[in-house]
């Protein structure tokens, strides 16, 4: 049966980390795969996320399947979290999910089973999403959205092309700390979005996998509760890979948001038995860890306030790159950066100089330039301007 199966080529990112690994030289700098770092290029477990684990170890009984919704306590500790007081709980669907690539895919397929024909994405996006996406059979749409030149949002062409989008369409909208560009919507351009998605009456799908690494909890929520004010219905994608730390243990949740409780219940029930015919039931433990941090004072406090250092943590490497590129022959080449938000900047760098980065400097970003931000500290920053000096020179 697989006689004729080609090997497929190993995933970009994922081999990217591989080369960097083998590489032996002292002088290398990692700013590839998308993971929060700390200076000293750890990615420890979170002091909240391990008094949890504890708890959970010496009060588990049993390991029987729990639910297709997912542990207990976590859609209820997710709703209060992403929407505060701003709807009933009732509109609001909360299913775990395996990450939020599982929320992905699984908001796909029930686009598509509501009748949708496509999903616009602005361009660039998330290498993963357009695969996610497009294996439900949806079509693909992908529309303007950075300005290379500027660093930010093309937001007229961003908004002109949303316009022609109708009824049958979703359009897939980053919920801050955009990948990979780390430019972001206004609150201005949320808002204009919303009143656009409501006239127009496409079906907005929000990708919210760094919640709390842009300006903070509740300012990066803002987009949603927005919506849950102004919409009928709405999707969010929400992944606890990243301000929770739990990126193996694969934690996230589809939010189905409907007109009224029984919408949302409806929406519900389509949600769960396609997860059914896919993974079955999400995995336990990241969900126990998330409702416990939730709905524990003394956790929740600590909780935040080490994801809030997290948020300064990047803020200040953004900070130290543009400062340290204006004293290395770089000019303002790179301000755009400190006025953008979370690990990922795109470099204003193409494939041929990617790769001299990485040949003549040991230096790791995507193809397309995108940089993890996370890598740059202060013992590396000079090194890496002086090389991006040297690639931008050529």
């Amino acid at each position: 049966m697989f006689a004729d199966l080609a090997a497929l080529p190993p995933d970009a990112l994922l081999g990217l980390t591989k080369l960097f690994n083998e590489d032996q030289r002292t002088r290398k700098i990692d700013l590839g795969v998308g993971v929060y770092r700390t200076p000293d290029n750890r990615t420890p477990v979170m002091e909240a996320v391990a008094s949890a684990q504890r708890r959970l170890v010496e009060r588990e009984t049993t390991k029987v399947y729990i639910a297709p919704e997912g542990a207990p306590g976590f859609g209820d500790a997710l709703h209060g979290l992403v929407f505060g007081p701003t709807i009933a709980v009732d509109r609001c669907a909360v299913v775990q999910t395996p990450g939020g690539c599982g929320a992905l895919r699984v908001g796909a397929e029930l686009v598509k089973r509501a009748g949708a024909q496509s999903i616009a994405i602005g361009s660039p996006t998330w290498a993963n999403h357009h695969p996610l996406l497009s294996a439900t059979g949806l079509a693909i749409r992908m529309i303007p959205y950075y300005d290379a030149k500027s660093g930010g949002v093309d937001f007229g062409a961003f908004y002109d092309a949303a316009s022609r989008l109708s009824a049958s369409d979703a359009l897939l909208l980053h919920g801050g700390c955009h990948n990979p560009t780390g430019a972001d919507l206004s609150l201005e351009e949320i808002d204009a979005i919303i009143e656009l998605a409501a006239r127009r009456g496409f079906l907005p799908f929000v990708d919210f996998a760094y919640h709390g690494f842009a300006r903070g909890l509740e300012e990066d929520a803002a987009m949603i509760r927005r919506m849950a004010e102004r919409l009928p219905e709405f999707l969010v994608s929400y992944s606890c890979s990243k301000h929770f730390g739990l990126y193996r243990e694969r934690t996230g949740a589809l939010i189905a948001v409907g007109e009224d409780a029984a919408r949302a219940a409806a929406m519900k029930s389509h949600v769960v038995n396609i997860a059914r015919q896919i993974y079955s039931m999400p995995p336990a433990h990241g969900g126990f860890l998330v409702a416990d941090i939730l709905s524990t004072p003394d956790l929740a406090t600590n909780w935040r306030r080490e994801l809030e250092a997290m948020r300064q943590t990047v803020a200040g490497n953004r900070r130290l790159l543009v400062k340290t590129a204006r004293g290395h022959q770089l000019g303002a080449r790179l301000d755009f950066i400190e006025r953008q938000h979370g690990m990922f900047s795109l470099l204003p760098v193409d494939e041929r100089q990617v790769l001299a980065l990485r040949e003549r400097h040991g230096i790791y970003v995507a193809a397309n330039g995108r940089a993890n931000l996370c890598g740059v500290n202060e013992g590396n920053v000079d090194h890496l301007c002086e090389a991006l000096s040297d690639v931008l020179a050529r």
